[in-house]
């Protein structure tokens, strides 16, 4: 006969008040949502029932039925009416110009929440678009935030263009210091974002003939290409090590100063493919795959409940050897499944 069931002991008036505590400190926005809250709300509950121990499960269901007893939106977008009222506010004061842009806006309401206690439950994003909407239905003009630049500061953007495209800088965000200070010395404010200058510059560099990156010779091509087979050849344990190298070379004749490693990843990738007609492949020692056999034998005995435990256990063992390099990549399951059924193949 299996055995019986506890009952499950019924909430004392202690737990129902901090459950009801919380769940209204979740309504008001002190906490964004109930995992947040949880592990104070368990400690509270210790404190009022010390004999009696609930699962995080338990008393997550019992806050959040709670929460929305007393009104709590059952979806994450919707929002309260106090933070509808600080959004209005916040809005009201962006159409009357009081805010150079909406992102100003957006920061200023986040700081309005938090001196009013309320969490910031949604997304940066989310809170711009909802008082751009509500800004520009109140009369908000982006114009104004946004104007096109004047005749003097287009001549001293020019200038810092044809610095760009001649050397001087090695990209636009790196010339933008100096021309806010050009444009400071002259009088000119410049009250719109810092990328919009950042673009100025470079978009006047490129009609002088600047590129972003330097073309690629094929001297740089067949440096890509001998650090390819370099990684092939096993001279690079990772992908990683191979590209930061290569990258290192290529900086180094001065092409390529501005260059980011993910920028090199799919040149790299690319080329690695079009020379051995595949992606590259971490390769198994033979004390990875002595291991690999070992969990893979076991677990067609029978001595785990299923290929996933036997692979968990696997990487386990590999770790403790120091043979970290397959620890936590994904195809570390599908080699041991590839194991186990070439294993009952042969058998």
């Amino acid at each position: 006969m299996p055995k019986a069931r506890a009952a499950l002991r019924p909430w004392t008036r202690e737990e129902d008040h901090v459950v009801d505590r919380f769940a209204r400190a979740i309504v008001s926005g002190r906490y964004r949502n109930v995992k947040e809250a949880l592990p104070e709300c368990q400690r509270e509950l210790r404190r009022a029932a010390p004999a009696i121990r609930r699962t995080d499960v338990a008393v997550a269901w019992a806050v959040l039925c709670r929460a929305y007893d007393l009104g709590l939106p059952r979806r994450k977008h919707l929002w309260t009416d106090e933070e509808l009222r600080l959004l209005e506010r916040h809005a009201l004061a962006l159409a009357r110009g009081k805010y150079p842009d909406i992102v100003t806006a957006a920061h200023r309401y986040k700081t309005a929440c938090g001196r009013a206690g309320l969490a910031a439950r949604h997304p940066d994003n989310t809170i711009s678009t909802h008082i751009s909407v509500r800004a520009h239905a109140l009369g908000y003009d982006s114009s104004r935030a946004n104007p096109l630049p004047g005749p003097e500061e287009l001549r001293i953007i020019t200038g810092f263009s044809r610095a760009l495209a001649r050397g001087r800088y090695s990209c636009g965000r790196a010339a933008a210091p100096d021309c806010l200070l050009a444009l400071s010395r002259a009088g000119l404010e410049w009250r719109r974002p810092e990328h919009r200058l950042v673009d100025l510059i470079k978009a006047g560099a490129r009609r002088l003939g600047w590129q972003a990156y330097e073309r690629w010779s094929e001297q740089d091509n067949e440096t890509v290409r001998q650090f390819a087979r370099a990684l092939a050849a096993g001279r690079y344990r990772t992908v990683k090590a191979a590209l930061r190298a290569c990258l290192k070379s290529l900086r180094s004749t001065g092409r390529h100063k501005s260059l980011a490693e993910g920028n090199l990843r799919w040149r790299f990738s690319r080329c690695f493919v079009d020379m051995y007609g595949r992606l590259w492949r971490p390769a198994w020692s033979p004390e990875e795959l002595r291991i690999l056999d070992r969990f893979a034998r076991a677990c067609i005995r029978g001595r785990y409940p299923s290929v996933a435990a036997a692979a968990r256990d696997c990487g386990v063992a590999l770790e403790r050897a120091g043979l970290t390099e397959h620890v936590g990549w994904r195809g570390l399951s599908a080699k041991f499944l590839q194991r186990v059924h070439g294993i009952r193949a042969t058998a």
